[in-house]
């Protein structure tokens, strides 16, 4: 998948478009992702960190910097404001790789609002697919928000299509002049492996009480608080997936992932998850297409032979790679037909309930110890199988 569907990521808008006249502005105020299942109301915060110690494999005259979304259980959110899905100078950007406009869209979370007083929370990390903002994750982040984990979204600097820094400084993606080959996708996984890793470093710093914004600019009251740097679990999407698993296998202070309809490895070259294994907790969703295209299996077939923690995959019905995002509930219903290739036919609501519902089981199984998940109870839900 990372070979055929995650490269065509790069060229979504154009696919989303071609041909169409199709564009649908949100109204001002409008909040199309659905509303988070848990009980918590949802704050959401930026962060901007730069690891003085790793010079961007892009830019080598720079060190490594990255933005961070978290979102976190909040409380007196009716003092704060709502949260845009975009922010006003990334807009045309994001609208014109998406073929919608998004200048109205809300979010369901409160821009800096206090974190919730109720004890440490888990800590979820998301990683996006390949050449894909984080913005994409935003549905998922919130809805585990609300269930009491604090969830941080990352873009990966010069592999996201746009990335804004503060001031309104934006980064859009390295030139690939030879195309989304192996040695390049090699290269990306390379850099967001240790992305993930410096972003649990400087996680594990806030939660000691150290800002690690590169600007130290304030924080909303009571997040270092909030997160628990000994329950950590993660969730990327397509090579995110990949990521995802890949970064448990390297970081033993990872406890549990979820990969979301990704191989793990580049084409044949497996990763060390797959041809090693690991010892901690893997949930695999795939899609309907992905079980179709084939890519994936060789990877998870070895990931299932050496790897000797809880594992399990499953499958969605009806669905394509893109239906674990954000990404079919902002596409308009009339572009949907041209999208066919990243849409599956499953209601976009239905999609987004299926993949939060397993994904948050799957956290709440391993990172506190529940034994009355949906993960527990097969059969549940018509449109989930479970491969194996």
């Amino acid at each position: 998948m990372i070979g055929r569907i995650a490269a065509a990521a790069l060229t979504t808008a154009a696919l989303l478009t071609t041909g169409t006249a199709v564009s649908a502005a949100a109204p001002v105020g409008v909040t199309v992702l659905p509303r988070p299942s848990g009980q918590f109301q949802v704050g959401t915060t930026t962060l901007h960190l730069v690891d003085q110690g790793r010079p961007d494999p892009f830019q080598p005259d720079r060190p490594r910097e990255l933005m961070v979304s978290v979102f976190y259980p909040a409380m007196a959110t009716e003092r704060f404001p709502r949260a845009h899905y975009v922010s006003t100078e990334l807009v045309p950007d994001i609208q014109r790789r998406l073929g919608i406009e998004l200048p109205g869209l809300l979010t369901n979370s409160y821009t800096d609002a206090p974190a919730l007083r109720d004890g440490r929370f888990p800590v979820v990390l998301y990683t996006p697919g390949a050449g894909v903002s984080r913005l994409l994750g935003t549905g998922l982040a919130e809805d585990l928000a609300s269930r009491g984990y604090v969830v941080v979204t990352m873009d990966h600097t010069y592999e996201g299509p746009a990335v804004e820094f503060p001031g309104g400084r934006i980064t859009s993606a390295a030139p690939m002049p030879e195309g989304f080959v192996p040695s390049v996708r090699k290269k990306y996984i390379a850099a967001r492996l240790l992305d993930i890793r410096f972003v649990v470093d400087s996680l594990t710093r806030l939660a000691a009480g150290t800002d690690p914004d590169a600007e130290n600019r304030w924080l909303p009251t009571g997040l270092a608080g909030a997160l628990d740097p000994d329950r950590i679990g993660i969730v990327g999407h397509s090579s995110g997936g990949y990521a995802a698993v890949e970064a448990m296998h390297d970081d033993r202070r990872i406890s549990a992932a979820v990969d979301l309809d990704g191989q793990i490895g580049v084409d044949e070259d497996f990763g060390q998850a797959a041809t090693e294994g690991v010892d901690r907790p893997v949930l695999v969703m795939t899609s309907r297409q992905i079980e179709e295209v084939g890519d994936a299996n060789p990877s998870l077939d070895a990931f299932w032979q050496h790897g000797t923690g809880w594992k399990r995959q499953l499958t969605m019905s009806n669905s394509a790679h893109y239906d674990y995002t954000d990404m079919p509930t902002l596409v308009p219903d009339a572009v949907r037909p041209a999208a066919k290739t990243y849409f599956g036919p499953i209601p976009a609501a239905r999609a987004a309930d299926l993949t939060h519902t397993y994904v948050s089981a799957l956290f709440d199984k391993f990172l506190r110890n529940d034994s009355n998940t949906a993960l527990d109870h097969p059969g549940t839900d018509p449109e989930i199988t479970t491969l194996r």
